[in-house]
């Protein structure tokens, strides 16, 4: 189920190195694969060994969308311990299994949980893990009494795990279909990831079958400043962002493979306390403004996390329409499609660019997206 993340403004975590009753030195992470009931199995051991399961959870054959999750502070301590999302969205009369849809379309569908490095107090200290092992706070990992341990802490970062359990759980796949989406934080793991994906391509290392064909950023979020972590690559004299870093990645996989991506903008999130709107990037992807009306105007958290079960829901319905509004109000369909988890790649690469960027403006005040429509709009 969606967890609200929660913002240091919103609420404080209290953090405990030492505690009295120590919890079992529990670590776990990886690619887990679902079926179209929400339960889920483990594809990829934290030693590399690739799992064999049941085709109802993957099938080689069948394209194959993975989601990252992004900053999870609290959930270590959370509902008796390792609290973790998955693909079932539960919010007033609602419930509902947002895998359904694309197991009835023939997709696998994954989740690459990290959540036990991403349970920080502080932002930061969580997303640097994404990038560098040695960031302020190492590969720590946090316990479900609160406490912290680096007993089995990896070496490596958390975006080259996530690429080697990719790549691996992927080696056979024959579907020429591999979609990403990252959430919040989860989308600078998602993008560093299929960077990697393309840079080991390149070199020879993995095959093409692996390559990410679409990538989806919902509700992204970068924070400001540079890192030092992430050093001065374009040797400017200064040390390099992340928002700089994952659009420098980006614009790579769009001049390498001509890649679809949507950055579907779902709350202010990004526009208060430590982020960066990383404005440059929205002329670049295809640029959506999702309203959640039904949620209230001032309720970030909400609106920042409900983007996840949105898109993965929309899947099942058909892909949102696309519309023009006169000055009297009148809507009138184009004829194309606007972006959703079922418009078809084509579309989205026809969509990039700095021309236009979508607003949505039916389907507001619902939840499900099968009535949602989206305005098209000059820059």
């Amino acid at each position: 189920m969606i967890k609200p993340i929660q913002c240091a403004m919103i609420a404080i975590f209290l953090l405990f190195s030492v505690s009295v009753h120590a919890a079992t030195d529990t670590l776990d992470y990886g690619l887990y694969w679902f079926d179209g009931n929400n339960n889920s199995v483990k594809a990829v051991e934290q030693d590399g060994t690739v799992n064999t399961v049941p085709l109802a959870f993957y099938d080689p054959s069948k394209p194959t969308i993975i989601h990252f999750h992004g900053w999870q502070p609290g959930s270590a301590t959370r509902n008796g311990g390792y609290d973790r999302e998955d693909f079932r969205f539960v919010w007033g009369n609602e419930d509902v299994i947002t895998s359904t849809g694309w197991k009835d379309k023939g997709w696998n569908i994954a989740y690459f949980y990290w959540d036990q490095f991403a349970d920080e107090s502080e932002v930061k200290d969580a997303e640097a893990k994404m990038w560098s092992a040695n960031g302020p706070r190492g590969m720590r990992y946090r316990l479900s009494d609160g406490s912290y341990s680096t007993q089995h802490a990896p070496a490596q970062s958390v975006g080259q795990i996530a690429f080697e359990q990719v790549t691996a759980a992927l080696a056979g796949n024959t579907s020429s279909n591999v979609r990403l989406s990252g959430h919040s934080l989860g989308n600078q793991l998602a993008t560093i990831v299929a960077s990697k994906i393309s840079d080991a391509i390149y070199a020879g290392e993995v095959g093409t079958n692996v390559m990410v064909d679409r990538l989806e950023l919902l509700d992204p979020f970068w924070s400001q400043d540079g890192k030092g972590y992430l050093g001065d690559a374009n040797n400017d004299g200064a040390n390099d962002w992340v928002g700089e870093r994952t659009r420098w990645s980006i614009e790579e996989l769009i001049q390498r493979h001509n890649t679809p991506i949507t950055w579907y903008k779902s709350s202010g999130i990004q526009d208060v306390w430590i982020g960066d709107k990383n404005t440059p990037l929205e002329g670049i992807v295809a640029f959506i403004h999702n309203r959640f009306w039904y949620l209230a105007s001032g309720d970030y958290v909400n609106k920042h996390n409900h983007v996840v079960p949105w898109y993965f829901r929309s899947m099942a319905s058909d892909a949102p329409e696309e519309v023009t509004i006169n000055w009297r109000g009148k809507r009138t369909p184009t004829g194309q499609d606007a972006a959703s988890a079922s418009t078809a790649d084509s579309r989205i690469q026809a969509m990039m660019g700095d021309q236009y960027h979508w607003d949505q403006v039916e389907g507001r005040y619902t939840a499900d997206p099968i009535d949602d429509q989206f305005e098209i709009k000059n820059y």
